[in-house]
């Protein structure tokens, strides 16, 4: 998409994300094997001058290769970038929220490893910390504790795909008779949906529980006290809960 045709906050992500991408390709390690010094200074100049996402993505993937291995970060915000435009219909970029943030890494991690999304997870954090810092945003986004489970990985791994599609839909149209039938139907769509073991099913009490716009945030005490949050969406637990 051409520059001239994003909205006002659209445009606002995209110099926040050039500017960021020149504080990092500027603050490389001087003792990192870089391959043409004249070509890197060159991309950098290019930078702030470039128009559309599709262009930084082409500077970041020329910078990666000759050396500055730290620009791979930008792939995760470049994601975001896409995420933001489709999906995302802001006046502004500073009304950005932190949950709006954990609703796209909810999304990405539907398709991805539990260790691709602690580095999405670092790469966001480091992007809000800087437009804090050296922007005068004020987001203050934490992005901390979060557990972002992928539902096939979330039952024992003799489950395979086809009877885990099969289980869900058994659950999910179950219609429970009593209380006690609709407690288990929800005990067992939190263990799968949120990634939790059964003790951590267990010691869950309402005030572990907070009601955002698209969310269920599940505060989890796990193995040795350590906290951490799971979010599972409305859209998959309110049916059962309102049975």
């Amino acid at each position: 998409m051409p520059h001239n045709k994003l909205t006002k906050s659209q445009r606002e992500l995209f110099c926040n994300l050039k500017a960021f991408l020149y504080t990092k390709a500027k603050n490389f390690t001087p003792i990192q094997d870089v391959k043409d010094m004249a070509l890197i200074l060159d991309t950098q100049a290019k930078i702030l001058k470039c128009h559309n996402i599709e262009q930084l993505k082409q500077l970041c993937h020329i910078l990666y290769n000759q050396g500055i291995k730290h620009t791979i970060m930008m792939q995760g915000l470049f994601l975001f970038f896409n995420y933001f435009k489709d999906n995302l219909k802001l006046r502004s970029f500073r009304m950005l929220s932190e949950e709006q943030v954990i609703n796209f890494l909810f999304e990405l991690a539907q398709n991805r490893k539990p260790s691709s999304m602690a580095k999405y997870v670092m790469y966001l954090r480091q992007f809000f910390d800087y437009l804090d810092r050296k922007r005068r945003y004020g987001f203050d986004f934490t992005l901390k504790n979060l557990a972002f489970a992928k539902t096939k990985e979330s039952l024992p791994r003799h489950l395979n795909d086809k009877d885990l599609k099969s289980f869900l839909k058994t659950l999910l149209d179950y219609k429970p008779a009593t209380s006690f039938e609709k407690r288990n139907k929800c005990i067992l769509l939190i263990v799968i949906l949120g990634g939790l073991r059964k003790c951590e099913v267990l010691n869950i009490e309402l005030k572990h529980i907070q009601v955002e716009e698209q969310n269920y945030s599940i505060l989890i005490q796990g193995k040795g006290r350590k906290e951490r949050k799971a979010y599972i969406k409305k859209g998959l637990l309110e049916p059962s809960l309102n049975a």
